[in-house]
């Protein structure tokens, strides 16, 4: 299978507790990585009389990552990362002719940044809230 390039991703955003469809959502514009990073707790279930330790996977956690550039008047993307909303927030590794996931997410920081000679930057942190599922593809 072949490399994806990153220029391909896109990151959509919908605030409140309804998950994204093909058609709703917004893309967040001025972003230039994302990272989706899923996770699960291990539990040791080591028996008395085991030689090595046994593991199980719990619970599942995620979260999306976002940074990039201020982009102002971005009212249905950027607007929507407030540290406390509530969201659904999503990524398309392979573009919007290819499903991704969504999360339903909690915006757990938003830092903005501002160099002098440079560009604002931002980026915020979106924890899992419930299950992630399929971010269906966009025609």
């Amino acid at each position: 299978m072949a490399e994806v390039a990153g220029v391909t991703n896109q990151c959509f955003i919908l605030a409140g507790a309804t998950h994204m469809t093909g058609s709703t959502g917004a893309k967040i514009n001025g972003i230039n990585k994302s990272t989706f990073k899923q996770l699960a707790d291990i539990m040791e279930i080591t028996a008395f009389g085991d030689t090595s330790k046994r593991r199980i996977a719990g619970l599942l956690d995620a979260e999306i990552a976002v940074d990039g550039n201020v982009y102002v008047g971005d009212t249905t993307g950027q607007d929507v990362l407030v540290a406390g909303a509530s969201c659904w927030i999503g990524v398309y590794p392979s573009g919007t002719a290819v499903a991704g996931k969504q999360i339903p997410a909690i915006v757990e920081s938003v830092e903005v940044a501002a160099d002098i000679k440079g560009m604002q930057t931002i980026k915020a942190v979106c924890k899992l809230n419930g299950v992630a599922e399929a971010l269906p593809l966009r025609a």
